[in-house]
């Protein structure tokens, strides 16, 4: 599969949202002889391993031992079921899924995986898994949501109060571009939390001096799909709330004004198109996703590409220490400073200006 152009306008509208779920998810029943067949042998592994246990069965909760886990991995190896779980995704969607960091890539055994996919899962047999997913599209459906929307990922309004404080000042005080638009790009937006929010804050910073625009961008789909539809179907109550802050902060702006596309940020910058005056990218540059030098360094520039000259680029996180010893912010402001922006003191994250052409 091609990564394919996705891009949507906010809605929570039920028929627009089932609508466009349909164009994204292959819906009921899969028939698929590859999986058939690994349901077999997923299901008579998983009976020797019930025979030959001394630990018992898995169930939610249960503290992992190296035993454990290291039983399960003689009997239940998890890359025979990570491969066919991957088929499975792989054959659910319309587009091609973004599986480098999933649970399904990093989980050392079966029992950590499904530890990792709760409360989606409530029995430990593979093979039943793999069935029921196969015979159950709204099953599935919830599977999907909680293999690419851990709870860990989002799940947070107002998380860098100090970015929108200075960015705040700044667009009160910033020239308006010639054409009287200012363009946004929240970068690697995930959910979408920060988009709604970065929306907010320029609404009322211009404070009607001059049209603006804002873009959510990020390469996984199902994150893309949920931030624009408040769509979490593996976690109602995150919906809900998810949906009721969303529609107070876009009660006091046109919706219209906001976008959430699939993109790309290895994707050279000077080729996307028109250049925006603000981007914010949170959470990503050296993190788990993102802390090889090359890597790191391309997105960076990429990022700058994407600027017209005099917009600013802003990027923080809430990374554990750890990551902030591996990719420190001073690295950060290097490789801001080498694409040639100015750097500005900043409480929170970095920042950075293009200089004026």
């Amino acid at each position: 599969m091609n990564r394919i152009q996705l891009r949507y306008a906010p809605s929570f509208d039920e028929d627009t949202v089932s609508s466009r779920l349909k164009r994204l998810l292959v819906s009921g029943p899969l028939s698929d002889h590859d999986l058939e067949r690994r349901c077999t042998r997923l299901t008579e592994r998983f009976r020797v391993y019930a025979a030959c246990s001394p630990h018992g069965m898995w169930a939610p909760g249960l503290i992992l031992t190296h035993d454990m886990r290291s039983f399960a991995e003689q009997y239940l190896p998890v890359a025979e079921i990570g491969r066919a779980l991957e088929r499975l995704i792989v054959r659910s969607l319309r587009v091609a899924p973004v599986l480098e960091g999933s649970a399904i890539r990093t989980a050392a055994t079966w029992p950590d995986l499904l530890g990792q996919l709760q409360p989606v899962i409530g029995h430990p047999n593979p093979g039943r898994l793999l069935r029921e997913l196969l015979d159950d599209g709204e099953e599935r459906r919830r599977f999907l949501w909680r293999v690419f929307l851990p709870s860990r990922y989002g799940c947070g309004f107002d998380r860098y109060p100090e970015q929108g404080k200075f960015l705040r000042r700044w667009l009160s005080h910033s020239q308006i571009p010639s054409n009287g638009v200012v363009r946004c790009l929240d970068a690697a937006c995930g959910t979408g939390e920060g988009t709604y929010e970065l929306a907010r804050l320029v609404h009322e910073s211009l404070a009607g001096r001059s049209d603006w625009l804002v873009d959510g961008v990020t390469l996984e789909p199902l994150e893309l799909f949920a931030g624009a539809h408040g769509y979490f179907p593996h976690d109602p109550a995150r919906q809900a709330g998810f949906r009721c802050r969303v529609t107070a902060l876009m009660a006091t702006f046109p919706a219209k004004r906001l976008s959430f596309e699939r993109g790309d940020l290895a994707v050279d910058g000077s080729a996307a198109g028109p250049g925006y005056g603000v981007i914010v990218c949170n959470g990503l540059l050296g993190g788990p996703f993102l802390h090889e030098e090359q890597p790191l360094a391309a997105a960076v520039a990429n990022l700058a590409a994407r600027l017209e000259p005099g917009g600013i680029l802003l990027a923080s996180d809430r990374f554990h220490g750890g990551w902030k010893k591996r990719i420190c912010r001073d690295d950060l402001r290097r490789l801001l400073a080498g694409c040639g922006l100015r750097l500005l003191p900043a409480e929170e994250g970095i920042v950075g200006v293009k200089g004026l052409e």
